[in-house]
Parts: structure tokens; sequence; C-alpha cells
């Protein structure tokens, strides 16, 4: 079976690391790399049992490219999640589906998005397919842009 490993690029998120990390205890494993954080961002995370790495933040090209040289004998499969971000259960089956079955190298993922807490689904708010899920070694971010 492939192995996931889901990634969060944090900096100063106590308020919303461990509600993330809650969303993706289906991965195989949990990186946070994390911009040097000033807040309990990092503490939090190790005692949620996520792996922590610091690198300094240039861009987030540059960032998610770090992240991925980090741990490219580590995984096959990488998902990028943001801390304010969650990871329903039917998601989560998803994604074991995807890189159980999948030929491809990335997968856009549709995010759904809250103004006032409410779910917006109107004014091209949705779907909103975000590049999160990639294939390691087949995919890098351009700095250029």
């Amino acid at each position: 079976m492939p192995k996931l490993m889901a990634i969060i690029l944090t900096y100063n998120e106590a308020k919303h690391i461990q509600g993330c990390l809650q969303t993706l205890q289906f991965a195989d494993d949990r990186l946070v790399f994390d911009s040097y954080s000033t807040d309990d961002t990092v503490a939090l995370a190790q005692a949620a049992g996520a792996q922590v790495l610091q690198h300094k933040f240039d861009d987030y090209a540059s960032q998610r490219n770090a992240a991925l040289t980090a741990v490219s004998d580590q995984c096959d499969w990488v998902l990028f999640i943001d801390a304010d971000e969650r990871v329903t259960p039917a998601l989560a089956k998803e994604v074991r589906q995807i890189i159980d079955q999948s030929e491809h190298v990335a997968w856009g993922i549709p995010r759904h998005n809250y103004l006032f807490r409410k779910l917006t689904l109107g004014a091209g708010w949705y779907p909103d397919y975000q590049m999160r899920l990639l294939r390691m070694g087949r995919v890098h971010y351009d700095t250029s842009r």
C-alpha cells in the first residue's frame, strides 16, 4: 500500500494546528513544516504526535519544495493542507482510494470556503480546486511565479 504523508505549512498556527492534525489520522505520517513560529504551534504539534521540521519562509512555492525535499524518501504521496483546513472522513477515504489505484501524479481537491461560518457555494467559490495531493518525485512548485 502506498505511503501517505500529510504536510502542514505553519507559522503561528497554535489556534488551528490540533484540530487540523486530528483530521489527518488516516495519513501514515504527519509533518508540520514550520516557519519558526513564536507561539505554541511546535509544542502542540509534537504533543499531537506530528513530526516537526523548521525552515525559513521565503515564499509558498519554495517552502513547499523544501518540504517535499525533506520527506522525499519517506513516502509515496503527499497531501498538503493548511492548518485552518480540515479533512472530512469522506475525503480521507477518497484520498486513500486515489493513491491506492491511481496512475496520476497529482489531484485537485475541491475546497469548501466559508464566509461568516456559512458555506459559500456560489459566486465562483465552489468548486475551488486546489492541487494538494501529489505523487512524490513527480511534482514541484514553480518559484518564478
